[in-house]
């Protein structure tokens, strides 16, 4: 009997072993909470694979009983192990996995070919930096922001006028700013109102350095920066913040947003103040005498500038149907700027702007999609008399566009790109006649366009590019560009040729004003004024893509976008291997010193780990460190080891041996520069007087 109760046993557990059981689940995005489809469900152990359908659920039906670990992958998504039982069929299971940190900086989509393409797949160089990069860097304002972040890129200021930019050595007006691929109208001194963008409202900054008018038109000449606002990706989205510095400056932001079925929509908002103020010296100019007196001088002191700034700007999409989309941005903008002079209690200047931008997409099929856009931007000054609280009108522009473009897949890899447009300019000032009346004068612009994308192989890509645009005053001007893109193992070389114009603006052609101030002299504008033109080169070499490592390419992208507009750069071809060299030596140095030419390296381990320890603090942080630790839900208490610092104590470790890397790089480049045997330039410890 006992005997038969054992065979029993065995049968019923290898039955039990031998039950199938079916697993099914769903996989969505970590932070958007959207499904993913496509993503790769394995079970590695049974070698079992399936993808998620297009609401991103999968089924395993079969599968025995047991403990599996499971793997999730995704392109652009960092893969990971998920660890299940099945002890009977489990449904409804959700996995979330997140966005590839390396892979996402790749990945995000521009728009320098008019065409959504992945960064790595554009042949023309552009630099991109996305809302987190922004967050990130703490930074307060528009002009500052792009100083920090992007080499190349510089402002300066005159007094308390409004800062000029300067772009790998354009001036403002040769730098075409857009938001969301339109232009912005109104300029001061050549340069827009950087105060009317709102930072905490930018998902992505885009950023094509060198002639870009064969898609873009005049201005495009020194480059194009693109301000690509955010939309709302969630049920609901709310922000609220506050910043206090210490220049006295006060900023409030507000965001309200909402992802609906039926598209989308998104109110940003800011206001900014400051009072003006005096910075004063700590100490007046002392002077010594020769007989040994010191006279300490008045205390010097400067102006600084107050303003009011508040803007006020919507977003809304509609998804009429998944081939018909429309979305309208409107924007409202004032700014009051107060010296904080004595004449400022009687008069300031008033700055408003209006504007709104309409874009519609209709896909044809999934190869064609043919999109009409409209643009509005209305920018008007006013001198503003305090204690009449009344103001009067002295400048507007005004400037709007319409326009339509097609694009087309051809064959699955190449693309094809044409469209039309009109723009106006118009502008009304005093400055206009010697009357010191208001005049207004106006330019239209008609264009044709169109850019190919040729993907010649899986290693060389091309575009090629046209532009025609008839001015009501220039007539008609074309540009070009043709660029490339070549792959080879981990290397990528982008090279390129691109025309730009500028076309001399109203200001310039119908200038005609007395300014009576201090002596009196006339400023005249030129009728005859013929647009600039440029020739734009450029080539770049990817060499650190060899290296996979995140920092690294971080750092060296960094490097290359400061020394973009060096001249003391030398390409290696020229100086080393033009075949002009006599000596049997060479006197320059085939490769710099490692304090130079590792940089990525060195810096590109230390930022990693810097995000590493980033975050383990932060997961410290929202962590338990009790023991025990009591689950209220549950009634349970747990024991265990949770107060342990070793996660902590590594990363300080980790901290430590950084601190000491940057050290020592420190020490060789002070060492490189003090030593002239080393760098044959400068006079010992760069002291060109005498030592001692």
């Amino acid at each position: 009997m006992g005997r038969i109760f054992i065979y029993l046993c065995c049968l019923f557990l290898s039955l039990d072993a031998w039950a199938q059981y079916s697993f099914s689940g769903r996989i969505i995005d970590c932070s958007s909470q959207q499904p993913l489809v496509g993503a790769t469900v394995e079970f590695v152990s049974l070698k079992r694979t399936i993808q998620t359908n297009g609401q991103g659920y999968f089924l395993f039906d079969n599968l025995p009983k047991g403990t599996y670990p499971i793997y999730i992958s995704q392109e652009g998504y960092k893969s990971k192990f998920f660890r299940i039982t099945l002890k009977k069929s489990e449904k409804n299971y959700t996995f979330a996995i997140c966005k590839d940190k390396e892979i996402e900086v790749e990945e995000i989509t521009v728009t320098a070919t008019r065409t959504e393409k992945n960064l790595k797949n554009v042949p023309i160089k552009v630099q991109v930096i996305t809302s987190e990069d922004i967050r990130k860097s703490q930074a307060t304002n528009f002009q500052t922001f792009l100083e920090n972040e992007f080499s190349g890129i510089n402002f300066t200021y005159r007094g308390n006028s409004s800062p000029d930019i300067n772009m790998m050595g354009f001036g403002g007006k040769y730098v075409l700013f857009l938001v969301d691929g339109e232009r912005m109208g109104g300029e001061s001194f050549d340069n827009i109102d950087y105060d009317r963008i709102n930072l905490d409202n930018v998902e992505r900054i885009e950023i094509i350095k060198g002639a870009s008018s064969s898609l873009y038109g005049s201005n495009a000449l020194g480059g194009v920066i693109n301000i690509i606002t955010k939309n709302s990706q969630k049920p609901i989205e709310m922000n609220a913040g506050y910043l206090y510095d210490t220049n006295k400056d006060h900023k409030i932001d507000f965001t309200i947003g909402s992802k609906q079925k039926w598209g989308n929509i998104r109110l940003s908002s800011f206001y900014k103040l400051r009072t003006p103020y005096w910075l004063t010296d700590t100490e007046g100019l002392k002077v010594t005498y020769p007989d040994g007196r010191v006279v300490e001088g008045e205390k010097g002191k400067i102006n600084i500038a107050g303003f009011t700034i508040y803007s006020i700007s919507p977003k809304i999409g509609f998804d009429f149907s998944p081939k018909l989309k429309l979305s309208l941005t409107p924007t409202y903008y004032f700014s009051e700027r107060n010296p904080g002079t004595e004449i400022s209690n009687k008069i300031r200047d008033r700055y408003y702007d209006y504007s709104l931008a309409m874009n519609a997409k209709y896909l044809i099929n999934e190869n064609k999609e043919l999109s009409f856009s409209g643009s509005f931007d209305r920018y008007e000054k006013y001198d503003y008399f305090v204690r009449l609280k009344e103001k009067e009108k002295n400048y507007e522009s005004t400037i709007w566009k319409v326009g339509s473009q097609y694009n087309q897949a051809l064959y699955g890899k190449h693309s094809f790109v044409a469209g039309a447009e009109v723009n106006s300019d118009g502008l009304m000032s005093f400055r206009f006649n010697n009357e010191g009346t208001s005049a207004r004068q106006n330019a239209y612009t008609y264009s044709l366009f169109t850019q190919q994308d040729w993907a010649l192989s899986p290693a060389f890509t091309l575009v090629t590019g046209l532009r025609m645009d008839y001015h009501s005053l220039f007539k008609e001007y074309f540009t070009y560009r043709l660029s490339g893109m070549f792959k080879i193992e981990e290397f990528t070389f982008r090279g390129g040729y691109s025309t730009g114009f500028r076309s001399p603006t109203l200001k310039e052609l119908y200038t005609n004003w007395f300014h009576a101030p201090g002596g009196g002299f006339q400023i005249m504008g030129n009728k005859k004024l013929q647009p600039e033109t440029s020739n734009n080169f450029n080539f770049s070499v990817e060499l650190n893509k060899a290296k996979k490592h995140y920092g690294q390419q971080v750092i060296a992208q960094k490097m290359q976008s400061y020394l973009s507009d060096s001249k003391l750069i030398r390409k290696r071809s020229e100086h080393l291997y033009n075949g002009g060299h006599t000596e049997t030596v060479f006197k320059d140095k085939v490769q710099e010193y490692y304090s130079l030419r590792c940089l990525p390296q060195i810096l590109g381990a230390v930022y990693d780990t810097l995000q590493g320890a980033k975050e383990v603090i932060e997961n410290e942080f929202n962590s338990a460190s009790d023991n025990p630790i009591t689950d209220v839900q549950t009634q349970q208490v747990y024991h265990g080891g949770n107060f342990h610092g070793d996660y902590i104590s590594l990363e300080m470790d980790k901290l430590k041996l950084a601190i000491t890397r940057l050290s020592m790089l420190s020490e060789r480049q002070l060492n490189y520069l003090l030593n002239p045997k080393i760098n044959e330039i400068l006079p010992a410890f760069v002291n060109a007087g005498k030592l001692g």
